[in-house]
């Protein structure tokens, strides 16, 4: 396999492939509207599965405080993150996959500065922490001298995880396990020594070590939704920013991605702003298509960076990913990353984008999506942009990675996103879809690379492009129910009427109900219809 690697404790892949959409003319005659029909309560049934799951890891950790420190608010908190953000990291390294080196300059030989992992022996269970989940529940004493804090913390891996995990012994209930970390080892979370840690191996530490008895349980299961396209498109234009990450490889990985996404777009029907890649720069704008959402014209844009354009102003590619990370509707970053570290854009770290100015980026509060496409991006790279005051799970959605990175699936994410008909009429996909095609992809599925989405929980189960005020009207084809892609002309009691295409039941507005609707008896979803 091609590996690509940066940080001395992470390595990701970068391999895209590339596809395309139709495109066509502006307007479709009715008589080629795909035929929705009703299903009747009780003859199907839906199941959703995608490859990884989130749970909850619990358990409690003594604190070395003294009676002084306990009193002092301030000091008791930071004695609490300090040792918490020890044991998110070393049960980091438990749970995750190692591997001894890369042979990044494919000689054939993993030489001394090509190794990674000195502990690829040690645990390894396709799993991640999610660092910046962590929370202190309670602080007490327990009666024999001592402080404890009594915690959980997120972790995400496979479906399975529960089954792959040594029990330890006498326990019953909860699955639990055991952590075997340095004895009272603490971390300020403002400086986290990674290198040392990630190859910590309990089998070989010299010095004392404490055990900490943790439970585990799966989390429930967040339900599908779709991004906020509507949102997206509210200003007339759908504006995609790709930075490709600098890979050091002999291949540079990165600027093959970066000519395969030039030849994508254009294959998608895109203009390009200039006639080849080799003539493409940081200023030459964007790559535009003339579409059709929700009954209305709109611009999509996609603009392409990569490393090599910037290489007499570091400053200027570090300012301005984050000038697009801010402001652009979808951020795709492509390329290295991992646990405390953020995206890296040039060999010398110039203009390294680190993890910790996530949360300081000038966000506002519009809808956006970022796909963080690197290595174990799952750690904390959501959470730093939620820290921002302006961003929440409410306006922000982002694509993140359980384990390393190959790179694959960007292009079918990209396709999927600007997904239109025939006719240029924008046709919105929902998470599932986008995290199951990503899941789906050969190299990611070999490999165990396990995508997810984070912040979905608000988001519309509701169409985007649904037309509420509709639903019930009659009709005789679904042209006069609002735009085709979120909108349908179903027979329902013998009458032809209006209704608006959802995933769950809970989408639908008072005063309807949620029916499975089929295209060629084959359940694609539901909508919601009048019930009186």
């Amino acid at each position: 396999m091609r590996t690509r690697s940066t940080w001395p404790l992470l390595a990701c892949l970068a391999l895209t492939p590339a596809c395309s959409t139709d495109g066509g003319s502006d307007a479709a005659p009715a008589d080629l509207e795909e035929e929705l029909v009703v299903v009747e309560d009780g003859k199907a049934d839906n199941y959703y599965s995608d490859v990884a799951a989130e749970y909850e890891v619990s358990g409690r950790l003594v604190v070395p405080m003294s009676e002084a420190d306990f009193a002092d608010e301030a000091r008791r908190g930071a004695l609490v993150t300090n040792r918490l953000t020890a044991f998110g990291l070393y049960l980091t390294t438990y749970l995750t996959d190692k591997f001894r080196g890369i042979d990044s300059n494919n000689d054939g030989e993993i030489s001394e500065s090509e190794v990674f992992f000195r502990n690829d022996g040690y645990g390894g269970f396709h799993a991640m922490v999610r660092n910046f989940s962590v929370e202190a529940l309670d602080v007490a004493a327990d009666g024999q001298g001592a402080y404890v804090v009594s915690f959980t913390i997120d972790v995400a891996g496979p479906r399975n995880l529960l089954s792959l995990l040594p029990r330890a012994e006498n326990t019953v209930g909860d699955l639990t396990f055991e952590l075997k970390m340095p004895k009272h080892a603490t971390v300020d979370p403002e400086s986290v020594p990674r290198g040392e840690i990630r190859n910590f191996d309990p089998g070989k530490y010299q010095g004392e070590l404490e055990t900490v008895l943790c439970a585990i349980r799966p989390h429930v299961e967040v339900a599908n939704a779709f991004p906020a396209f509507d949102a997206f498109m509210a200003d007339g234009v759908f504006d995609i920013t790709m930075f490709y990450g600098y890979d050091y490889n002999e291949a540079r990985y990165d600027l093959i991605e970066a000519r395969e996404g030039f030849d994508q777009l254009v294959g998608l029907g895109f203009t390009a702003p200039v006639s080849s890649f080799e003539a493409l720069k940081a200023d030459s704008g964007p790559f535009k298509l003339q579409a059709k959402a929700d009954g209305r014209e709109v611009t999509f844009e996609v603009r392409l960076f990569h490393a090599d354009m910037f290489q007499t102003d570091r400053k200027g590619q570090h300012d301005l990913a984050v000038s697009e990370l801010v402001t652009r509707d979808v951020f795709f970053y492509n390329g290295h990353a991992g646990p405390y570290f953020g995206f890296y854009l040039d060999a010398a770290y110039a203009a390294t984008v680190g993890y910790q100015e996530l949360a300081s980026a000038p966000f506002g509060d519009k809808q956006q999506l970022v796909l963080a496409q690197g290595c174990q991006t799952y750690s904390q790279y959501a959470d730093m942009m939620y820290a921002s005051p302006a961003k929440s799970e409410d306006n922000l959605d982002v694509i993140t990675t359980v384990n390393y990175s190959y790179g694959r699936g960007t292009d079918q994410l990209l396709a999927s996103l600007l997904k239109v008909d025939r006719f240029r009429r924008h046709q919105p996909v929902d998470y599932y879809t986008l995290v199951g095609d990503l899941n789906a992809d050969w190299t990611n599925r070999a490999y165990e690379v396990f995508y997810g989405v984070m912040g979905i929980d608000g988001n519309t189960r509701l169409h985007p492009y649904a037309s509420v005020e509709n639903i019930g009207a009659d009709c005789r084809s679904a042209t006069s129910c609002g735009d085709l892609a979120g909108n349908a002309c179903l027979k329902i009691d013998g009458r032809k009427q209006c209704a608006a295409l959802a995933i769950a039941a809970d989408a639908c507005p008072e005063g309807t109900a949620f029916k499975k609707v089929a295209r060629q008896n084959t359940i694609i979803g539901g909508a919601c219809v009048a019930t009186r």
